[in-house]
Order: structure tokens, then sequence, then C-alpha cells
């Protein structure tokens, strides 16, 4: 660790030189990487967007880094470990970095009952794949007899998802560069600034402090068409993160829902959800429409029973009611 301190203290007094006499940071990468460490998949109770463990030397370091790759407009890839043995591609000049690289995890609770969930063979569609953090460990743990389908309109997310794919050699995902929704179409997508490219939407963006890079139209159709257009037998997951969009994909997954039952994994923002149009009872009523049972992650990081629909986490866990049955009647 005293070697990697020493190059942090070198690195930092090359960030205080002017902006045009700054090398190329290749000693950055160099180091960055060695800090590298992926935390454990398990359920990390309170986790929060941003947070690290200041008890950690390295998560210091990566901190350090993390800082001075921001003010140098930097964004990588820095390329590390990943969990399962996979490898990710962390683009520091994103927020999301803040997460996978400082705190060596994302989303742990969601990812960790997503990884549970799981079995080989399984048929995954992740609805707001983004660089694919949840597609790549899908696409692992169901591996070649299984399948994901990752959905990701944003061209610069596509490439991204398309490169963490590439480097772990995985065969068995479908990128659709488009968008799912209500009814299939075209729609503008406002991409996010580089800073935020998590908060690509259809709708408004939720944060004020959210720059927009561009706006691009795109394809939408809704699942039970890709359901339909792929010869889809099961669907055991879905997973939702699409910035406000998730009532519209529940509302055009009607027949998928009805015939296929997959546990769903959504993102419920009421203030994201109302910039399209819904709610997070609306949404909660669609749910419950199709006869699952809802659960929130709560404070344990587990998923716990939603009461008086106080939705206390961004992140729901959506069970066919029929399965939960099953699972209270093994352990009577």
């Amino acid at each position: 660790m005293a070697h990697a301190d020493h190059r942090a203290a070198e690195i930092r007094r090359e960030g205080m030189t002017p902006a045009a006499e700054r090398p190329l940071p290749k000693a950055l990468e160099v180091v960055a990487r060695s800090a590298f460490r992926v935390g454990r998949l398990e359920p990390v109770p309170g986790w929060r967007f941003g947070q690290w463990n200041r008890g950690d030397p390295r998560a210091w370091l990566r901190r350090a880094i993390w800082q001075i790759a921001q003010s140098r407009h930097y964004d990588g890839p820095v390329t590390t470990d990943w969990y399962l043995g996979l490898r990710f591609n962390h683009h520091l000049a994103g927020d999301m970095s803040r997460c996978t690289y400082v705190d060596g995890r994302y989303e742990p609770n969601e990812m960790y009952a997503i990884a549970g969930l799981l079995e080989a063979g399984m048929c995954v569609v992740d609805a707001g794949a983004n660089e694919g953090l949840f597609t790549i460990m899908a696409a692992r743990i169901v591996g070649e007899a299984g399948a994901v389908h990752a959905f990701e309109p944003s061209p610069r997310e596509q490439s991204r998802l398309r490169d963490n794919l590439a480097v772990n050699a995985l065969a068995n995902v479908k990128v659709h560069p488009a968008a799912l929704g209500r009814a299939s179409g075209r729609a503008t997508l406002n991409v996010a600034g580089p800073s935020h490219s998590g908060h690509n939407t259809l709708g408004g963006f939720m944060y004020a402090d959210t720059v927009q890079a561009e706006s691009v139209e795109v394809e939408v159709v809704t699942l039970d068409q890709v359901a339909r257009a792929q010869n889809l037998t099961r669907l055991d997951l879905l997973k939702l993160d699409v910035e406000g969009s998730e009532t519209a994909v529940l509302s055009g997954a009607g027949e998928v829902l009805r015939r296929l039952r997959p546990v769903v994994v959504a993102e419920a923002q009421d203030e994201s959800l109302r910039q399209m149009g819904s709610s997070t009872v609306e949404m909660l009523e669609l749910l419950r429409s199709y006869d699952y049972v809802v659960e929130v992650f709560g404070p344990t990081g587990k998923p716990e029973p939603l009461i008086d629909d106080g939705v206390t986490s961004l992140n729901l866990l959506c069970l066919p009611a029929e399965s939960l049955e099953k699972k209270r009647s093994r352990s009577d």
C-alpha cells in the first residue's frame, strides 16, 4: 500500500499543473486498476448511491483517483475484475463510477437478490440495460442454455454495453437498440451528459443538475411484441430501470405478465414516474391487477413486505402470487 499511496501523491501533484501541460494519464490508469477490489456480492443494509467504505485505505485511494479523473474530465474506461469472475469497464467521468469503482459495488441488494433468483437456462429481460451491469451478471448465471434480452436505446450506452459483453465473451445476450413502452412507435430520448449517464429518459430529467447532451429519436416496442417475435416460451425475470417509463413498459407487457409470469425487479421513483404521466400508486395497482405481490428492498437490504403502500426504497421485488404461495407451502 505504501507504493500505491506514493503514486497517488504523484498523481495529485500532476493534477495541480495547468490543464494544457498535463500529459495523458497513463499512470492514472495503472494505479486505478491496481487499487481496485470488487466488493462481495451480499446484501448491504442501508446501502445508498455514492457511499464507500471509509475504513478501507484502498477505497480512499480509489476516491482520490476518481476525483482526479473528474477534474481532468478523464473517462477511461478503467477495466477491472467484477462479480462472478466477470470484467467491467468503469467510465470515471460518470457518477455511476462513484459506486462501481470507488465503492466496488452497485445496487448490491438488488444484485444479490437477482443472483439468487437466477439459474442456468433461464431467460431474462433487462429493460434499461445502460452499460450492462445487470446484463452481464445475468448472462453469466443463465449460461449458454439461457438468454438475456438487453434493451438500451441510447447509442452511447449501447456501445458501452456491447464493450462489456465483448470483454466477457458473452454470446447469450441479444442487444435491442430500442426502448420498451406501452405501444410501438417512435419517441425522443433525452440523453444526459456524461456525468449523469444513467439519467437518460423519454420524459423530463428528475434531477435539476442533469444536463442534456443530446436528444435522439428511438424506436419503441412493447414487451408483448418482442415475446411474440422472439418466440419466448419462458421469461423468468424482468428487470426494469427506465427512468419513469416503468408503468408504460408494464402496460405493454400484459400478455407476458399473464402467460409467462416473470419475477419483476423494478425501480419505482414517484417523481420520475410523474414525469411520464404515471405514479407509484398506478404502477402498484397495475402489478396487482396481474396478481403480483409487491415487496420493497428495505433497510435490512433484503425484500420486505410493502405495508400500506409505503415505498420506502426506490426498488421493488414483484412476485407472481402463485410462486409466493409455493414458497410458503415449502417452508411450512
